[in-house]
């Protein structure tokens, strides 16, 4: 009898260990740790009742011994009950059944009561101490049916569950029915309650340990946290939600050391006793109620920021704010926002955006004509237009610009304005930008393009294409495939600031133009407008940009600085074309200036490659001079 005592005492030390550990937490976010601290606490007082019983039964008189029995009977029933509410919570369809666990509790609460109606006899005898009769019997009929009704949610739902909740559940249901088992068979042995608590200790290390979604640096709560807890806000439609975000572009550098993260998720924390998450990266964000406190609050967050923290420290971060949950249709579509504008105002000028009604249908808009220009590159949806560039020299068209199109379902062309810079944000430019030269590739190897005039192609590169190392090899092999003299092929650059490895740039076109490629320095006159581009890059050809060209008619200082840079690229030996040339008037100062190429709409818009290739031939074999 002693050694079962000891057993009870070591579970119920166990336990008592478990409460301290998961109630030490002031902030429980989870709903699922509420109803695992319910379970908890009422199996420490079904131990506490169990080991109260034991002794009436030993030094009680048989009213009394028997009161402690129906009590320890009332929580084995609600501990079993606690048990099932637990696995059935984790289950989606059953947690939104909100009527029919109120239908369970009440039902549990009067089975609980029903022991207390039956007789009961205790036994304290050669070493056994036990109760039995109709309460202990009806008793032992209850609880293994939750018992059983557990282990069924877990085999039927296992994939609804958190595969490791459902696995450690099972291994709890299973050291229960062993100890009871054991027990029913060896009354001396008072397993039960030792291999509840060694169910719950499991339960505890693999699911609720409240810090296991605690950041260990920052003592803010993990990214994994913050899905769950909206999870669950969806799940029982609280969308009362709103969230500041605080996005660094130094801290996503690691700029930002751990000290300085520290003394800012600590003053969120105090800011009102917020939830303060450490998002992606070092991002932290703040939830809290959607009670009309959020630009107060964003105010006062941006007022501490512009103080300056330890050591004279001064981030610029960016903030995003989420007025409300409601906004979203579900988790997913949150998740979606957060990494999508989290990306868009590390890169903008703004240091707070609001993620509202239209911001979300602008992201809902860049992920359809995200997966239109998917499935456009695997139907080979993709096309080339021409537009022709004409020679002031010869007085014939030379050459021509490849422009992509994407042509939708219905047979409709989508613009590049509407396709290009979502390309750009998803990584899809290089899949496009490799579509486009095999497309020109393909075009010089299916048509004489010099038997018609045409001396070479234009073919825009991203800034992606650029900084790729496999750039020049992978365009030698397209080539190479298709037999083309490299000398048909003009690879135009724009400059910008965004090239960032322009190591690797200038890597690539050394190796191409050794093949043979010439290239063009393309818009220029917007961007940087820097002249190193045109000393330090070895380009052929400058193109100057439409809005250049129109200011040179328009403006007197506009049009000194076009004469002095047109003069000084023909004295470095390079060619000009000038795009975006409407009128007849611009084409012929143009030409007097010296420009040598013409390239707009005066001539031809951008057109299907049969048209403009006809169009040359007609233009070119011509006797008369455009």
């Amino acid at each position: 009898m002693v050694q079962s005592m000891q057993i009870q005492f070591c579970a119920l030390i166990i336990l008592l260990l478990i409460c301290y550990y998961s109630f030490k937490r002031q902030s429980v976010i989870l709903e699922s740790m509420w109803i695992y601290r319910q379970l908890v606490l009422v199996t420490t007082f079904c131990v506490i009742a169990d080991l109260c019983s034991i002794d009436a039964i030993i030094n009680a008189p048989p009213e009394q011994a028997a009161i402690f029995c129906k009590i320890y009977l009332f929580f084995v029933i609600w501990t079993s009950y606690l048990s099932f509410n637990y696995i059935c919570y984790d289950i989606v369809k059953l947690r939104k059944q909100k009527k029919l666990r109120r239908i369970f509790f009440v039902a549990t609460f009067i089975l609980s009561i029903i022991p207390f109606m039956l007789p009961i006899y205790c036994i304290n005898k050669d070493n056994e101490v036990y109760s039995y009769g109709p309460a202990v019997i009806y008793t032992f009929i209850v609880a293994p049916l939750y018992i059983i009704g557990s282990i069924i949610m877990i085999l039927f739902f296992n994939k609804q569950m958190n595969p490791y909740r459902s696995h450690a559940a099972m291994l709890w249901m299973v050291l229960e029915t062993a100890g009871a088992t054991i027990q029913l068979f060896n009354r001396e042995l008072l397993l039960v309650s030792l291999s509840m608590a060694l169910g719950i200790t499991i339960l505890f290390a693999k699911m609720e340990n409240p810090d296991s979604g605690i950041d260990r640096n920052l003592g803010t709560y993990r990214i994994q946290m913050l899905y769950e807890y909206i999870k669950q806000l969806f799940d029982n439609n609280k969308l009362d939600q709103s969230f500041i975000i605080i996005n660094n572009e130094d801290m996503e550098k690691n700029i930002v050391s751990e000290d300085l993260l520290l003394e800012i998720s600590n003053y969120l924390k105090k800011l009102s006793n917020d939830k303060v998450f450490r998002g992606i990266a070092n991002d932290l964000i703040v939830a809290f109620p959607d009670d009309g406190t959020l630009d107060k609050k964003m105010i006062e967050i941006k007022k501490r920021f512009e103080a300056g923290w330890s050591d004279n420290q001064f981030p610029n971060p960016h903030f995003i704010t989420v007025p409300s949950l409601k906004l979203f249709k579900n988790i997913a579509e949150f998740g979606m926002a957060y990494r999508y504008y989290s990306n868009i105002v590390s890169e903008s000028h703004d240091d707070c955006f609001v993620i509202d009604k239209d911001a979300i249908l602008n992201m809902e808009n860049f992920r359809s004509m995200q997966n239109e220009i998917k499935s456009a590159l695997s139907e080979e949806r993709f096309e080339i237009f021409l537009q022709p560039i004409y020679s002031v020299q010869e007085q014939k068209f030379v050459s021509a610009e490849a422009l992509v199109r994407m042509r939708s379902n219905d047979g409709s062309i989508i613009m590049p304005n509407k396709f290009i810079p979502i390309a750009e944000m998803s990584g899809q430019i290089e899949q496009i930008g490799e579509r486009v030269f095999e497309l020109v590739c393909k075009l010089i190897h299916d048509h004489d393009i010099t038997s018609i005039g045409l001396q070479y192609i234009e073919v825009n590169l991203s800034v992606v294409q650029c900084e790729n190392p496999d750039l020049a090899p992978k365009f030698f092999r397209i080539m190479h495939r298709y037999g083309i003299d490299a000398k048909k092929i003009n690879l135009e650059i724009t400059e910008s600031g965004a090239i960032k490895q322009k190591d690797i740039l200038l890597e690539n076109m050394e190796y191409l133009r050794k093949y043979g490629c010439s290239f063009s320095l393309d818009d220029f006159g917007t961007g940087e407008s820097n002249l190193n581009y045109i000393l330090n890059m070895p380009v052929d050809i400058v193109k100057f940009d439409r809005t250049m060209v129109n200011a040179y008619f328009k403006s007197e200082k506009a049009r000194i600085m076009f004469e002095s840079v047109t003069d000084m690229i023909k004295r470095l030996g390079m060619q000009i074309v000038a795009e975006g040339v409407e009128e007849q008037p611009q084409l012929e100062k143009l030409s007097k200036l010296g420009i040598d190429y013409i390239q707009g709409y005066y001539f031809s818009k951008p057109i299907p490659v049969s048209e403009c290739l006809d169009f040359v031939r007609c233009n070119n074999s011509s006797t008369s001079k455009i």
